[in-house]
């Protein structure tokens, strides 16, 4: 059965008349979802689509994107329409998967879908905050920040993977290359001395016991601990892209060993959205509801949904902060001073700067300690396994010749 392609006209929330199109599986549930979306229904009209169409050819690398995103805020910021600058930006880049962007953002813009929707047909997935930066800068008359800003997010995104990736690549080697030494010594070195210790029929020293035993156990179980591995891969996988892993990974992030640096970057995040929205003059309910959706993790969100709900009833925005598990007291004490000062928009987003700032300096301190005390670590394991090997043989030799 062919999908159902709805084109609409609706009242917004500002009053506004606007035109869309969205897909739903009757005229029932299309209303619902307007509804659901903060519109007021005017007229409805079903037409039979083969297929909603995706917006994008291919995937795009997250580079792109923020480059993307970048250079359609500068056009805007040069004077140009959005369909003009996503024009200029279909024939700036080489890659047909960027142009068919451009071009099915400028198509839908200009059939008078709203910018949110638009952007978030293109943008999904891991860039899913984009549309609702896109529908914070609109609402605050700041359509170029909030679309470099949605580029800023994912230019750091990008540039905290290269941290990582450079503070964990020398010890991931490190770690690596002492499992596989490891493995070696167990299987290949441990099991050519054991004939000499049933040939001499005494009990081998403790050390070379324990070493012999896991050498036994691991080659009798190779294969089985091999597939317990491939296993437990594969299931990981299967449990992630189910979305099973989630929820106990955000727990695990915002609640675990690195919760500081993880609310650091989560929060430090949420609060420059939302700064920027209400220093533009938004209102503070509106900006509250679309920073929430900005925020990268789940659980995040989660946490900060009430928050919405406590400013809607007249709760100072610190106080609600305040009530949020593992939320930064640096922003929250901030946020206050803003409120005092009548400046919270700026506060807020110099305030998650500084946290995320923060976070960023923890992660590079931990990676310049973690390599040297990790090779510490595995030398002095490999040296105590070594140790008690050559230990073991002189002891039985020094016994085979009393």
């Amino acid at each position: 059965m062919a999908d159902l392609h709805f084109s609409y006209v609706a009242i917004d929330r500002t009053g506004r008349r606007v035109r869309g199109q969205l897909s739903a599986g009757n005229d029932a549930a299309a209303y619902d979802q307007l509804k659901r979306d903060g519109f007021s229904p005017i007229n409805i009209k079903a037409r039979q689509a083969t297929k909603v169409r995706a917006a994008k050819a291919q995937r795009l690398g997250n580079r792109e994107i923020a480059d993307f995103l970048s250079g359609l805020a500068e056009l805007l910021k040069a004077g140009a329409d959005i369909r003009t600058a996503l024009g200029i930006l279909s024939a700036r880049f080489e890659r047909a998967s960027v142009k068919k962007i451009a071009e099915d953002l400028a198509s839908d813009i200009g059939g008078g879908e709203p910018l949110d929707r638009a952007f978030g047909r293109a943008f999904q997935k891991s860039e899913a905050f984009v549309a609702p930066m896109v529908a914070a800068g609109e609402a605050a008359g700041n359509l170029p920040g909030g679309l470099q800003r949605a580029a800023d997010v994912i230019y750091s995104r990008l540039k905290l993977r290269d941290q990582l990736v450079t503070v964990l690549a020398y010890p991931s080697f490190v770690f690596v290359s002492a499992i596989g030494a490891l493995v070696v010594i167990l299987l290949y070195i441990v099991p050519s001395i054991a004939p000499l210790a049933e040939e001499l029929g005494s009990e081998p020293p403790m050390a070379l016991s324990l070493m012999l035993s896991a050498s036994n156990f691991l080659s009798a179980n190779l294969a089985l601990i091999g597939l317990a591995i491939a296993g437990g891969v594969v299931a990981i996988l299967v449990a992630g892209r189910a979305g099973l892993l989630s929820a106990p990974l955000d727990r695990l992030l915002l609640d675990g060993p690195v919760r500081r640096t993880v609310a650091g970057l989560v929060f430090g995040s949420f609060s420059m959205s939302l700064g920027s929205m209400i220093a533009a003059g938004a209102p503070i309910s509106e900006a509250l509801r679309l920073a929430i959706r900005t925020a990268p993790l789940a659980g995040a969100r989660k946490r900060l949904e009430p928050v919405a709900l406590a400013v809607r009833q007249g709760e100072y925005l610190s106080g609600a902060l305040g009530e949020v598990r593992g939320f930064p007291q640096s922003i929250i004490r901030l946020a206050a001073v803003g409120e005092a000062s009548n400046a919270v928009g700026p506060m807020l987003t110099r305030s998650g700067q500084m946290e995320e700032d923060a976070a960023l300096r923890r992660i590079e301190t931990i990676g310049r300690i973690a390599g040297p005390a990790l090779i510490v670590l595995l030398g002095g394991l490999l040296g105590v396994l070594m140790g008690g090997l050559l230990s073991g043989v002189s002891q039985m030799g020094q016994s085979a010749l009393e």
